[in-house]
């Protein structure tokens, strides 16, 4: 997807797009949709995607939006090794580095504060990284797991719910909007219409739908507090 009826159709998939902020309802919609695409960008050679991707299909095929559920399905469908070698050409070789590191810091040229201001968020909204996974807090499939998080205690925690919505869009607009379309266009350069091109046109589209609901629906502190 690309273009202004990328981010439509998008908006869509997401089915909360254009409505309020329904919480209870909303949050767990999108935890779901980060989650997933978590699992889509996590490395074959230290998770076990297949078994991941097959529990999210047997749990929420009934809610997540076609688009993402065609991927999932996908990837479940490609053998291990196949999905390996996928993964490995385009984000962990390459004799200069990988050809699109799917690590934010490594992709933006090592900027300054990356890692560090990672840290901060994970830190202050107490998310805890594996200790398999602690040496790059900047992976794409972690930064969307983190939503995940922030969106399912935006569902659990009605007392600090202006603060998980808040989270969220700080988080998406600091880090994965500012990255992941160039991403996208890169791996799309690399491998046009590949399975991984396309979770990625796929992820930037939904990104940049979900973080302007998001801006549009934030809970005033009057609504948080009661008072209006």
């Amino acid at each position: 997807m690309s273009g202004p009826a990328g981010k439509e159709e998008a908006a869509t998939a997401l089915r909360v797009v254009g409505a309020g902020r329904e919480t209870e309802a909303t949050a767990m919609a999108r935890a779901r949709c980060y989650a997933a695409f978590s699992e889509l960008t996590a490395s074959p050679h230290d998770v076990e995607v297949h078994a991941a991707v097959g529990d999210r299909l047997e749990s929420d095929r009934e809610v997540l939006p076609d688009a993402l559920l065609a991927l999932l399905d996908e990837l479940l469908a490609t053998d291990d090794e196949t999905l390996k070698l996928g993964y490995s050409s385009l984000f962990e070789v390459g004799s200069e580095g990988p050809p699109a590191s799917i690590r934010e810091d490594l992709f933006s040229g090592s900027k300054a504060g990356t890692r560090e201001d990672l840290i901060r968020f994970y830190d202050f909204f107490g998310y805890r990284l594996g200790e398999h996974f602690a040496w790059a807090p900047d992976h794409l499939s972690l930064q969307l797991e983190f939503m995940h998080f922030l969106c399912y205690h935006e569902a659990s925690d009605a007392g600090q719910r202006l603060s998980w919505q808040l989270g969220q869009a700080d988080f998406a607009a600091r880090h994965l909007v500012n990255w992941v379309p160039s991403l996208a266009a890169r791996v799309e350069s690399l491998e046009p219409g590949g399975f991984y091109a396309r979770v990625l046109a796929t992820l930037a589209d939904f990104l940049l739908a979900d973080l302007g609901w998001q801006d549009s629906t934030i809970s005033s502190p009057a609504e948080e507090s009661g008072d209006g």
